[in-house]
């Protein structure tokens, strides 16, 4: 490393502990093999452009390290203005919104690095602080930073092998309570098998130096979870976040508001051999988007009594439509909040409440119930349901 090089690297790294912010949301780490033992690297970061600062990287480092760790070369690489923008909120559903305050912004930094084949490989690493400090699923992530990183082995040189690339970026912003259906597949221009699976993110660099440069060498500790409730098994909580590891798709029901972390990585083998890992982490923003949500509750079993209360719990909603026993007789209506309702007799009866009526983004929750008494049989022996009255 030459002189003005050494002295390029210290003075950015003594000034870069003036940077820190919580303002990192994700990113990845790509290669495409250019022949004569040259790659191109393309890193991709992406910011909170809403509460975030500071500004992307100008320049930003990333280390090349051999499989022991030792630092062979650093790629410093000037930020394009024009390379950046940012990312559309798109939801499935035309039904919803999403607050203003959900924003991301992304840029991309391309370099060529020369990697000749070597025993184990390299790892191509990139390394930021810190994190949105309202990520709900791990450990003070106001002062957890991130590792972006790609490992290449020597199998992947030899064969003059390309990294797989993710197809597209993960919604900024998806809705609690609704699915996550998303193919989150990759694509590899050489034709190798692709395994998906979830994985812990890297933390990387810390507030006092939030922009090594170069980034600090490994191997680097995972983030920790905020277990219980969140691990690997259960990253969002409610309906548990997997993805298909032929396919890529990932699926899951959030039922928790908030920011969460998830990690990615895809796996490239050719012939049974691994050939490189790519890892993609990024922040999922689990937003109330603003549907109507129907919900009541109501014992299951009501006994000695035709009179009942309806409690309703329903989101986002101001007007309602109760039916009282929609297999029967859909005449029996109500638009109060939560009435009470005269039943003409014992019986089994389906409750339905409709949030919205009028709205073509209505929401309908269903729910039957048992009326029925305590009684004695002929042989004077009391029988008694399981009765719920009071809930």
């Amino acid at each position: 490393m030459n002189r003005l090089a050494f002295c390029l690297y210290f003075l950015l790294f003594t000034t870069s502990v003036r940077l820190s912010a919580t303002h990192i949301v994700g990113g990845e780490l790509t290669y495409k093999c250019l022949g004569n033992d040259t790659v191109e690297v393309t890193l991709t970061v992406f910011r909170d452009c809403y509460t975030g600062v500071p500004w992307f990287d100008d320049p930003a480092a990333i280390g090349i390290y051999d499989n022991n760790w030792i630092l062979q070369s650093v790629l410093v690489l000037p930020l394009d203005s024009m390379a950046n923008d940012t990312l559309p909120i798109i939801l499935s559903n035309p039904c919803l919104t999403v607050p203003p305050d959900v924003c991301a912004h992304g840029t991309r930094y391309v370099a060529k690095a020369y990697l000749p084949p070597i025993p184990g490989g390299y790892h191509i690493v990139y390394q930021r602080c810190c994190r949105n400090e309202l990520i709900r699923n791990i450990v003070n992530p106001l002062a957890t930073g991130i590792t972006i990183i790609s490992t290449v082995t020597e199998e992947a040189l030899l064969a003059c092998n390309n990294s797989a690339v993710f197809n597209q970026w993960p919604p900024v912003a998806i809705c609690v309570h609704e699915p996550i259906d998303f193919d989150h597949s990759a694509t590899d221009p050489d034709g190798d098998s692709l395994v998906y699976k979830l994985c812990t993110p890297l933390h990387g660099a810390t507030m006092q130096f939030p922009m090594p440069q170069p980034p600090n060498k490994g191997p680097y500790q995972e983030v920790v979870w905020l277990d219980p409730p969140y691990n690997l098994d259960n990253v969002l909580g409610g309906d548990p976040l997997t993805i298909d590891p032929a396919t890529g798709f990932l699926t899951g029901i959030p039922d928790m508001i908030g920011n969460f972390v998830v990690g990615i990585c895809v796996e490239e083998y050719r012939d049974g051999q691994l050939l490189s890992i790519t890892r993609r982490d990024f922040q999922y923003n689990v937003a109330d988007c603003g549907r109507p949500y129907a919900a009541f509750f109501v014992p299951e079993v009501i006994c000695d009594t035709l009179s009942v209360k309806f409690l309703n719990e329903s989101l986002q909603t101001n007007d309602y439509l109760w039916y009282f026993d929609w297999e029967g007789d859909t005449t029996k209506t109500s638009g109060v909040y939560s009435p009470t309702y005269m039943f003409p007799d014992t019986g089994y009866y389906t409750i339905v409440l409709i949030s919205e009526p009028d709205d073509p983004c209505r929401d309908t929750a269903f729910q039957t119930i048992h009326l029925t008494q305590s009684y004695i049989d002929a042989e004077l022996a009391f029988q008694f349901p399981e009765c719920d009255n009071d809930g």
